[in-house]
């Protein structure tokens, strides 16, 4: 969903958990639209939320509304899980391309949250219920390879969270591709490939500029490998940044 979208469906849902005095849940959202929507949701008097997303952490969420006087800690919401299998050992496939394939199946994206590579046996998909009925069964062509989608038991998950750490680095400048590339542990020409092709995010937004100046605090998410927190960064003698 484009902003306006997502505000349109999450303002929409929001109505109806105040008409409705239940709890009432949105699609999922991406991280840009959380970040366009959750501001408007702070000027709805009487109105309290949770992200869901089915992993800790999820990119993709959906938000559990609720009026104020209603908990929302004991409130559980559905989540499925999808195989996506084939063979991708000779042909790696990114996130972007299993979404891509995903937006061809006519499912609604707000259905599907998370897609967890899994390298050359394929995908898990975080979905709702009913979006793993739908998928459940049926063929999907990821770059050159047939994937099989298959409802799975949730015990099945695959997804393993990445443990934080801390990463020192001398470099030339604090551009975005440099510092990135450092801390995610890609080349530069493939995190400025990301960065182009709108993979990554700068303090929630997306950034289309490899040579953006970073700046201490910031936070850098590329889609699908992991996030960065710019904690210092200091001149050194020969004019080079120690981050």
């Amino acid at each position: 969903m484009a902003p306006a979208a997502a505000l349109d469906h999450v303002l929409a849902v929001a109505e109806a958990a105040l008409r409705n005095w239940r709890p009432e849940p949105t699609g999922f959202l991406d991280p840009e639209e959380r970040f366009a929507v959750e501001p408007v949701l702070q000027q709805r008097s009487g109105l309290h939320w949770r992200g869901y997303g089915g992993i800790t952490p999820a990119e993709r969420q959906r938000l559990l509304l609720a009026r104020e006087e209603l908990p929302l800690g004991d409130v559980s919401m559905d989540f499925a899980l999808v195989a996506l299998k084939g063979n991708f050992l000779f042909d790696p496939a990114e996130l972007e391309d299993f979404e891509a394939a995903l937006l061809t199946t006519g499912v609604d994206p707000r259905e599907w949250g998370d897609v967890i590579l899994l390298g050359e046996n394929g995908a898990q998909l975080i979905a709702t219920p009913a979006c793993a009925a739908a998928l459940d069964g049926r063929s999907l062509q990821v770059r050159t390879v047939v994937v099989e989608a298959g409802a799975v038991p949730w015990d099945h998950l695959r997804h393993q969270p990445r443990q934080p750490r801390t990463v020192t680095t001398v470099e030339a400048s604090c551009r975005l591709d440099a510092v990135a590339s450092a801390g995610l542990g890609l080349s530069r020409a493939r995190m400025a490939a990301a960065i182009g092709a709108g993979r990554v995010r700068l303090n929630g937004r997306t950034v289309l500029r490899p040579h953006t100046e970073l700046q201490v605090g910031d936070v850098v998410v590329l889609r699908g490998r992991g996030e960065l927190r710019l904690q210092s960064r200091t001149l050194t003698r020969r004019q080079r940044w120690r981050l």
